[in-house]
């Protein structure tokens, strides 16, 4: 009896040892995983939230774009008009801006000496430039008497020399700035999220209240009693900021061994009945007609079992031969992508994939890593029977047999796409207008810039870019109110939209102001030929409501490469056309001059 316990136990012990080294790796992996997913959404709200300030700070530049404003702001200087005058010039027509951008709770205007010039809606008394060296981030925090909290952007106002004559003092409401901070609502539980600045000497709180401002070091002491967090930290690109999270390390623990309790009472399971069938082949031999029949009775158990599993697993799996072909589905991928099981087997794997030019490429990159490790893992798209698409976090491991030849693989993947929905959502917000839903300034830039490098890297051939700036806006906003002044400007992206070709690009700049980049550009007078289209469109009536408004534009064209090479220089020339053409007359369109150090145009 002691033998029989001794083997008994061993082989329990040696069984458990063994399925707990195949589940560590296992439980490592999937909490990798985790903290993987965690940083992507937190790596996208930084994203996100480098987009907001960088709107927050062109929104201020474009306070101080005001010609007419900053033309008498530099009368003033002069000494040709007084500071009241310049007051009452400045005042209601800065109020009239404001309104156009709800973000923008208050606004103050200085001279180079600190004086106020005007101040409209909410401020602090005496407010302090703070202007940062951080490329697109002269923005800070600050708190009012009655604990409001606003969020403070600077800009120069430079003169016609470029010589700094003022600055605007803009401040924003930290609402939108509060939503990107919290947490996905699977990770917020006991976690915490602060918005550090480039000197780590203060930080905005996210908090299901209100908006917390502190210091660096007052936050982190707050955090010293709690045990065991996990701390994350995503770079608001290259401006110093930073967005930081700490998450309990027992939250992403629990997630991990839910994981694991399927395998792990599967493992339990089979080292006791393997104890049970050992034990029953050492006793005498008159029972081992007997034994064998239970050893029969329990492998058919098992394999019910390890059936249950893959029947009710809450992961999509599917087992594919060395071939890539479809072998069997579990239930839970037929429920993800709408196809009938039957109809899958013997179906190549690739049949399901989201087809697409670089496909083989991939399938061939995927295979090579399988055949270096034990396992891949990657995002996988699928195309469902209904013609949607899911994006799916996959895990392909191979199987082999005794003499090492592979035999099949099985593939294991979560559903994702309302994550993946979710990030292209922000992202959207932060590279769209939200009146009229065109592309914004960040979204320019960036796409001016990949335009630019292409033409570099190929010396390939010209493209456009035209400033187009409306006429008599104003008085419809002025008269009709500026609900029918934001319908105007969103009848006027239709009309601009629905005349443009596929590779072309239309931006909204902010209020009357829109750019569209004509790539690629064959002949300078076929841009010409685009400004007069442009301008007979616009020309035509708008109704709005129960009005009829009337508009024109003028239109100021530069030429990569014979106006500029650059984006900002390609971006002030054609600003410089537009108001040749306003000059001119108003209405009409206006080509930039030839830069200094650009050839001549060709005949």
């Amino acid at each position: 009896m002691r033998i029989m316990l001794l083997v008994a136990g061993g082989i329990l012990l040696t069984s458990l040892l063994a399925g707990l080294s195949a589940v560590l790796p296992y439980y490592l992996s999937s909490r990798a995983n985790i903290e993987d997913v965690t940083r992507m959404i937190i790596q996208a709200q930084a994203d996100a939230l480098h987009h907001q300030l960088s709107r927050y700070q062109d929104t201020a530049r474009q306070f101080t774009s005001r010609s007419e404003i900053r033309r008498q702001l530099e009368a003033y200087v002069r000494d040709e008009i007084s500071l009241v005058e310049l007051q009452d010039y400045t005042a209601p027509r800065l109020a009239d801006a404001m309104r156009q951008v709800p973000d923008v709770v208050g606004l103050v205007r200085q001279d180079m000496a600190g004086t106020d010039i005007t101040r409209i809606g909410l401020a602090p008394e005496k407010p302090v430039p703070g202007m940062s060296r951080v490329p697109g981030y002269p923005c800070k925090f600050l708190t009012l008497d009655d604990g409001t909290m606003l969020l403070q952007a600077c800009a120069a106002i430079l003169d016609d020399q470029g010589v700094q004559i003022g600055q605007d003092l803009v401040f924003f409401r930290v609402d939108p700035l509060m939503n990107l901070l919290r947490l996905d609502t699977r990770l917020s539980d006991g976690s915490l999220v602060w918005l550090s600045d480039n000197n780590g000497h203060q930080v905005m709180v996210g908090d299901a209240q209100q908006p917390i401002l502190d210091d660096a070091e007052t936050a982190a002491r707050n955090m010293v009693n709690t045990p065991r967090l996990i701390p994350f930290n995503a770079p608001l690109n290259d401006s110093g900021w930073h967005l930081q999270a700490v998450i309990p390390g027992d939250q992403l623990h629990q997630q991990s061994l839910r994981l694991q309790a399927l395998p792990v009472a599967a493992i339990l399971v089979l080292a006791i009945i393997g104890t049970l069938l050992v034990h029953r082949l050492i006793r005498p031999l008159l029972r081992r007609a007997r034994d064998q029949a239970r050893a029969l009775e329990e492998s058919e158990h098992q394999l019910q079992q390890a059936a249950s599993v893959f029947r009710h697993a809450r992961e999509a799996i599917l087992i594919t031969d060395a071939q890539n072909t479809i072998i069997e589905v579990n239930p839970m991928f037929c429920s993800l992508l709408g196809y009938d099981a039957d109809a899958l087997i013997s179906l190549p794997i690739s049949h399901l994939l989201v087809q697409h030019e670089h496909l083989e490429t991939g399938i061939r990159s995927v295979l090579h890593a399988l055949d270096e490790k034990d396992a891949w893992q990657g995002e996988v798209r699928y195309r469902c029977a209904n013609g949607t698409t899911l994006a799916a976090l996959q895990t392909i491991s191979p199987v082999h047999d005794a003499q090492d030849n592979l035999i099949r693989y099985i593939h294991i993947f979560n559903d994702i796409t309302d994550q993946k929905r979710e990030e292209e959502h922000i992202r959207h917000q932060a590279l769209h207008d939200e009146l009229t839903g065109l592309p914004n300034r960040a979204y320019l830039d960036h796409h001016l810039q990949l335009t630019l490098n292409r033409r570099r890297q190929a010396d390939s051939e010209r493209f456009a870019l035209l400033f187009l700036d409306l006429d008599r806006f104003k008085q419809v906003n002025d008269s009709l109110g500026h609900q029918a002044g934001d319908l105007l400007l969103q009848q006027t992206s239709q009309r601009l939209s629905q005349n443009l070709r596929r590779d072309d690009l239309l931006a909204r700049l902010g209020g009357d102001e829109f750019i569209l980049l004509l790539d690629p550009l064959q002949h300078r007078d076929n841009a010409a030929k685009v400004a007069a289209h442009i301008r007979d469109i616009l020309n035509a009536p708008f109704q709005i409501n129960e009005h009829v408004a009337h508009i024109g534009v003028s239109i100021g064209i530069a030429i990569y490469p014979e106006h500029g090479s650059t984006a900002e220089e390609l971006l002030k020339a054609a600003d410089a056309a537009m108001y040749a053409a306003k000059k001119a007359g108003r209405n009409n369109w206006h080509f930039a001059h030839r830069t200094e150090d650009c050839p001549a145009p060709p005949a």
